[in-house]
């Protein structure tokens, strides 16, 4: 299990966006392979504006953490190779699914490229993956420059959601416990963009 850094408090967080976090990151596996239902938006580490939604995801033995994520790109920005794209369905999409998604692809094909979020949502949908080819999805897109997916209103708070792909844009974590006095609940106060 890979341990995440904690970084310097003095630290500049211009380039970074904050969110909630509500699990056990403490020995998180950079590796892991989701479960089917469990990976809505895509295969990562799912964190949230919304306090209130993250601190119901700590409940039990559970943390709660403020993570803070370097700016980067994201999948609803981004343009994948159809040729690369290729190759990973007919290595990593069940056989039974291939022909079909190869079909869909095809027909989002602009000027040999789809746009990640596509790609994506084709392959969630379509339960096209076993779950422990979703950390080779997730592999696929951080080598093809994508970072994460901010997804608006998940939850119906008005808040942000992120699924963080490339673990390596965490610049600091911070364990939240009962005593700690939270000075902003609110983190849309500070653009994500």
């Amino acid at each position: 299990m890979k341990h995440l850094k904690r970084f310097n408090e003095n630290k500049d967080f211009e380039n970074n966006m904050q969110f909630w976090h509500g699990g056990d990151l403490d020995n998180y596996d950079d590796i892991i392979a989701q479960k089917n239902g469990r990976c809505e938006y895509g295969p990562g580490l799912y964190l949230t504006t919304h306090y209130d939604t993250a601190k119901k995801y700590a409940k039990g033995r559970r943390k709660f953490y403020l993570i803070s994520v370097e700016k980067g790109n994201d999948i609803n920005k981004s343009l994948l190779d159809i040729e690369k794209v290729k190759q990973f369905i007919f290595k990593y999409v069940i056989k039974s699914k291939q022909k079909e998604i190869l079909q869909r692809v095809e027909k989002y094909n602009k000027e040999n490229t789809i746009k990640g979020y596509i790609f994506n949502n084709i392959l969630l949908n379509e339960k096209a993956l076993s779950p422990r080819n979703t950390s080779n999805l997730r592999q696929f897109l951080i080598d093809n420059g994508i970072d994460y997916e901010i997804v608006d209103n998940p939850f119906g708070w008005g808040e942000k959601m992120m699924v963080l792909y490339n673990m390596k844009k965490i610049k600091d974590v911070r364990k939240i416990t009962p005593n700690d006095k939270i000075e902003n609940y609110d983190l849309l106060k500070k653009p994500l963009d």
